[in-house]
């Protein structure tokens, strides 16, 4: 029952050419969320009412377009992440089962996220991309100190790819306290949320291509 279980998990994670897909993709698509989200070049799309306690949608054309490029970088770098993490090798299991943990709640998050785009509901939708940013980042954090603290992995490009995963996690969990500052205490212009959502979605970008070298030279590497 657990083999057939995990290999039912390994079927749903991808590996190779597709995961670097996802993180090429879903970097372009928080930058382009950056975008729309923060600096609402078409308008508002919702508006909060303090008698309902929550947004009402004002223009479900704009709800979608505003919000639908974060929902599908969210879950395709939170689904890359997971088959990152799924195929990395450390001696810090601790660290890497943690990782895995809020890679999944992240692509959880992303559903949450796209159910609130489907059934018109601004709360799902923003709670969903709020939650799920930060905690993905708080995975790719867990995932650079795994890799980090694990003295086998320590030369070369491995280490550019700890101080990536650690950086990338850190701007992640950035975007939790920045979108507060900015939305709730008004304290930051929306064009910090577009810089801050920028850097995530080139940070995957990197990342990927990071990633796709290391398997270049693990192939030249194996033919060697």
């Amino acid at each position: 029952m657990k083999a057939s279980t995990g290999n039912l998990a390994n079927k749903m994670l991808g590996h190779g050419p597709g995961v670097l897909w996802a993180m090429f993709v879903g970097g372009v698509l928080w930058v382009v969320l950056g975008y729309f989200r923060f600096l609402t070049p078409l308008g508002l799309d919702v508006t909060f009412r303090d008698d309902l306690g929550y947004s009402q949608i004002l223009r479900t054309e704009l709800f979608l377009l505003y919000n639908l490029p974060g929902v599908l970088a969210l879950l395709l770098t939170a689904w890359a992440a997971l088959s990152y993490l799924t195929t990395l090798r450390t001696a810090r299991t601790g660290l890497k089962r943690a990782a895995q943990v809020f890679a999944l709640l992240a692509s959880l998050l992303g559903l949450v996220a796209a159910a609130g785009q489907i059934i018109q509901v601004d709360p799902l939708t923003t709670g969903g991309l709020r939650l799920g940013a930060p905690i993905l980042g708080l995975a790719l954090f867990l995932a650079g100190l795994s890799v980090g603290r694990d003295s086998n992995r320590q030369e070369g490009h491995q280490r550019l790819l700890v101080l990536e995963l650690i950086l990338l996690g850190v701007i992640g969990m950035a975007t939790l306290p920045v979108g507060t500052i900015i939305y709730a205490l008004a304290l930051l212009p929306h064009v910090f949320g577009t810089g801050l959502s920028a850097l995530f979605g080139a940070g995957w970008i990197i990342l990927g291509f990071s990633l796709r070298n290391e398997t270049v030279k693990d192939a030249g590497a194996a033919y060697a």
